[in-house]
């Protein structure tokens, strides 16, 4: 059951998920969706864990085309998964070891959902990865000689590119706490102070918000034990994602910011370029290009547009300042984690 103080969304909204999945499932021709890595997971079940850094502790959701979900989970998940997960089947794997884990409850559940036979997506392919490791999933394979797994790749994302109401207000919310930080920072573009201070302050804005920094990068600063940074600076454009460090502006420095919070599991990202001081007339015209280039993108984003016409707004402008793109791509999905497809 789900509790109000640990669930992030209500029962109907991880329904609604599994219903979109179903219909995809239906039209692939598959049986079952098999889930064992951490984002799929939390997606359609509701249950997250700070197991999904260990990773070897294996936890594994079956989500049938005309059953009802399975999760299959070492005994210390149960009782929360009992609290923030909306599936009722909960089952255990004894003992909790390392090797094969789960493989033997997995068999057993797959025959006893009359699926033994069947064909199973699985996450293969797609900028996914199967968790699980290959022996295990070999041994799983040998138990079960009648099954057939393919990649379910593709309609796991087709289920997740289209968010729901509630998903907006929480992506929305994540975007309002990325702007309000990177306007705090901005602010704090001056001469002497460091890219650690710019990183504290981010830290600082975004848990105001009650929301959570996104990046997973690691900030060493001078002061302190390194610690996951909250925010990429990169300085004159030496790099395009520069971990914070402890370097220190200087006047006229071209200064790229870039936030991610996220709020409810959802993840809201941007990125600015600014100028500490004046900047000389160069610098500033790469700043104004930029953010002209940003504005044409989203203005090229609307509903029953294509990804490609955001790119070509963007290229056009760049290529008509006569500069060129620092990457090959403008943009990319956000969702459930930082970068998704689509990519621009």
């Amino acid at each position: 059951m789900l509790t109000d103080d640990l669930a992030e969304f209500e029962a109907a909204e991880y329904e609604n998920r599994l219903s979109r999945l179903r219909t995809e499932m239906a039209a692939a021709g598959l049986d079952a969706v098999l889930i064992n890595t951490d984002t799929n997971h939390r997606y359609f079940t509701g249950h997250w864990t700070h197991r999904w850094m260990h990773k070897f502790t294996s936890l594994f959701a079956i989500l049938p085309l005309e059953h009802e979900p399975v999760l299959v989970v070492p005994p210390l998940e149960t009782g929360m998964c009992e609290l923030d997960c909306w599936v009722e089947d909960i089952r255990t794997y004894l003992p909790p070891i390392r090797v094969q884990a789960g493989v033997e409850l997995l068999t057993e559940t797959i025959k006893e959902l009359g699926l033994e036979n069947g064909q199973i997506g699985a996450e293969h392919g797609g900028v996914l990865w199967n968790r699980m490791p290959h022996n295990d999933f070999a041994k799983l394979k040998s138990n079960l000689p009648g099954l057939t797994f393919t990649d379910a790749a593709r309609i796991l994302w087709k289920t997740r590119y289209r968010k729901s109401t509630r998903e907006l207000e929480s992506m929305r919310e994540a975007g309002r706490v990325v702007a309000f930080t990177i306007r705090r920072v901005v602010a704090a573009l001056e001469p002497g102070v460091t890219t650690g201070e710019l990183d504290r302050l981010a830290r600082k804005e975004i848990k105001s918000h009650g929301a959570k920094p996104s990046f997973l990068g690691y900030a060493p600063h001078h002061d302190i034990e390194p610690f996951p940074a909250t925010i990429c600076v990169s300085i004159n454009e030496e790099i395009v994602h520069g971990i914070p460090g402890s370097r220190v502006l200087q006047d006229g420095d071209l200064v790229s910011v870039d936030v991610g919070a996220v709020v409810d599991g959802f993840h809201g990202d941007s990125a600015v370029t600014e100028i500490v001081g004046n900047g000389t007339d160069e610098k500033r015209a790469l700043r104004d290009t930029t953010r002209r280039a940003l504005e044409l993108g989203i203005e090229a984003a609307t509903p029953g547009g294509r990804i490609g016409d955001i790119s070509a707004a963007i290229e056009a402008h760049v290529e008509q300042s006569d500069y060129g793109l620092v990457i090959e791509y403008t943009g990319h999905g956000i969702g459930r984690r930082l970068h998704e497809p689509p990519s621009v």
